[in-house]
């Protein structure tokens, strides 16, 4: 039995209750996980999984899943080339119901630490998915997907940060922290608008000589930013 068929099959009975909660789930997908599993639906990566239940820096293009409220979930099932590694993945959204809501084109992805997850980026109530597309040595590139107005999650753009839980919710801004070199760090701010990620400013912060400036700086007016305040403000960190 799939990841997928545990939890429709799981929350079924749940639903007709008016609830789907953790310990329903806990409870019986450890009953489903003692039925044997057809070889061709297990995860030759040790998936079928919350994507959450990982330790920081585990789970790397690991199948997986998110639960995204009461109703639905999202699960993410990765594909991998002729030498085994992961090369794509293919997002589905599901209701808790059985029904198939929206399923992704393969998309590309290289290898990553940490796994997919559910954060509120720009602080409006409503959690964005961020998927990890492939990691350096301290940064990771995530495709950023929005939730419409239907609830369903489309792509809006990239973001690179030091991880997940590194990127900050700012007056409707998305704060994304990220390191250049040892001495050399970013603040890349942006905003969710209706043609996707829109660039606002990056500040380098140069720790070497205690400086900040400006490296884009193009959205700060419709912002109702201002440039020597963000510098003023970035050089009176602590060191």
């Amino acid at each position: 039995m799939s990841m997928i068929d545990k939890l429709t099959l799981v929350c079924a009975a749940a639903l007709v209750l008016g609830a789907c909660d953790a310990a329903t789930e806990a409870t019986a997908l450890a009953a489903a996980a003692e039925a044997p599993a057809p070889e061709a639906e297990v995860s030759e990566r040790g998936g079928d999984a919350w994507c959450d239940e990982f330790e920081a820096g585990e789970g790397g293009s690991t199948d997986c899943a998110l639960r995204v409220d009461d109703e639905r979930f999202v699960f993410l099932d990765y594909l991998t080339d002729e030498d085994g590694y992961a090369s794509q993945v293919v997002l589905t959204q599901h209701s808790f119901a059985g029904e198939l809501l929206a399923t992704s084109a393969p998309i590309d992805v290289e290898p990553v630490y940490g796994v997919a997850g559910l954060r509120d980026l720009d602080g409006d109530g409503a959690v964005e998915l961020l998927i990890p597309l492939f990691s350096g040595n301290v940064n990771t590139v995530f495709s950023v997907w929005h939730q419409d107005d239907t609830g369903l999650f489309a792509p809006v753009g990239e973001l690179s940060s030091y991880g997940i839980d590194s990127f900050e919710a700012r007056n409707g801004l998305v704060i994304a922290p990220s390191r250049g070199s040892a001495v050399t760090h970013y603040r890349a701010a942006s905003r969710i608008g209706a043609g996707g990620l829109e660039a606002v400013y990056e500040i380098e912060i140069d720790y070497e000589h205690r400086t900040c400036q400006l490296t884009y700086s193009a959205g700060l007016a419709a912002a109702g930013l201002d440039a020597a305040t963000l510098i003023a403000d970035c050089e009176a960190r602590d060191w």
